[in-house]
């Protein structure tokens, strides 16, 4: 803001230097110049005239009748000086001062007339950023729209993605279902909806999301989103060695030595316990060559959540968890979001592209992040007094080893 003001100010002093200086500068008499240009003509022409009449070019009587001609011209230059229109022009300071007050004066109050002032001030800005309520607000005209406008499919999957986010599950799943073939036009739509099965179904993909799931799997084997959930399905049906199968397989896609592959180890750990084995996790095989580490892994930011000791008492393990990430300057819309129970605290945690609301705001693309978590007394997405919360900022997209502690009481 401080560098337009300045640019401007520097824009409009040079106007008015260009229009005062007319004004101020001081300048000579013309009239005073035009006599001495013209009683040097007459002298020069009466040397020519004299010169002619001592050569005998010249007769006298000739000689008389030019110079009374010029000495005629003289005296008409002379009474034409002597008129007001010949006095010599004046500066005009007032003036100068005048359009020096009143041109920066109309331009400024021109500009706050039809400029856009607070586009300037970032803290306005920040303060015309859509709020919880807005966002809320948002989503259900989007509803009242499709409502009128059923055929826009891909308007019932951002309603759908929307409610999800929201912990609306039973409208999400019925928005799902309106936008029909588009949820399986692509993996990430297809997903969302087996995604939605699990939440409803106590980690269990039931009906169309479990055929949406198989569907993925059968075109993209190494899909790890896909295996990930497919290996959660299975271990709620304490199907232990399809469990064990698909996160080994997305074990040995990813990085050794990153956050992810020590929870898919700890997971893993788990399932052979309970399958009567007890030996440890297998060290982590490195990742195909061919094959991308993780969707969205070099947008994707981990780390763990956990809840203040001194809170614990203010949540019930059914309580439900909100992790999600939005842009540190801009829009408060989440650009990623995960749903879990007090229950699961201390929890490790992913937020990547395929956690996104809408296809035009993922997390790799804001170049800062806010990481936060949120405890609902409701289960509702949108923050109401009483709420527990924790935040980190600023975090850059990539980051690992996040730690944050919900640790404060919404007003």
């Amino acid at each position: 803001m401080t560098a337009f003001w300045i640019a401007a100010g520097l824009l409009t002093a040079l106007v008015l230097a260009v229009l005062c200086w007319p004004l101020l500068r001081r300048r000579e008499n013309t009239s005073a110049s035009r006599r001495a240009i013209n009683a040097a003509i007459f002298r020069d022409q009466m040397a020519d005239l004299e010169r002619d009449l001592a050569v005998g070019t010249l007769s006298r009587t000739d000689y008389a009748t030019a110079r009374d001609e010029l000495e005629r011209r003289v005296l008409e230059d002379v009474a034409d000086d002597g008129s007001p229109a010949a006095e010599a022009p004046r500066r005009l300071p007032r003036t100068a001062i005048g359009l020096g007050l009143s041109l920066p004066a109309a331009a400024v109050a021109l500009y706050f007339v039809l400029g856009t002032p607070a586009a300037l001030d970032p803290a306005a800005q920040q303060g015309s950023m859509p709020s919880q309520a807005e966002v809320e607000q948002m989503v259900a005209t989007l509803a009242a729209k499709l409502e009128k406008n059923p055929e826009n499919l891909q308007g019932w999957a951002m309603l759908g993605r929307s409610y999800k986010v929201m912990g609306r599950l039973e409208e999400a799943g019925k928005a799902f279902d309106k936008a029909g073939a588009i949820m399986e036009s692509e993996p990430e739509l297809m997903l969302e909806v087996a995604e939605l099965s699990a939440e409803i179904n106590q980690g269990k993909v039931e009906g169309r999301g479990a055929a949406l799931l198989k569907k993925v799997l059968q075109t993209q084997p190494d899909n790890p989103q896909a295996l990930v959930l497919a290996g959660t399905d299975a271990y709620f049906r304490q199907d232990y060695p399809a469990a064990l199968r698909h996160w080994e397989r997305v074990l040995a896609q990813v990085p050794p030595d990153s956050e992810d592959a020590r929870n898919l180890g700890a997971g893993i750990e788990k399932v052979r316990s309970l399958m009567g084995q007890g030996a440890p996790a297998p060290a982590p095989a490195p990742a195909p060559a061919a094959k991308p580490a993780a969707t969205g892994q070099a947008a994707a930011v981990s780390g763990r959540v956990s809840l203040s000791p001194a809170l614990k008492d203010k949540a019930s393990p059914d309580d439900v968890v909100f992790i999600f990430a939005r842009p540190a300057n801009g829009p408060r819309m989440p650009l990623a979001v995960l749903r879990v129970r007090v229950a699961d605290l201390p929890k490790d945690f992913t937020l990547d592209d395929s956690m996104a609301m809408s296809p035009d705001a993922k997390l790799s693309s804001a170049s800062e992040l806010r990481i936060e978590a949120r405890i609902s007394k409701t289960g509702d997405a949108i923050a109401k007094p009483g709420d527990l919360s924790g935040e980190l900022s600023p975090v850059k997209p990539g980051a690992t080893g996040l730690k944050v502690v919900i640790d404060k009481i919404l007003p």
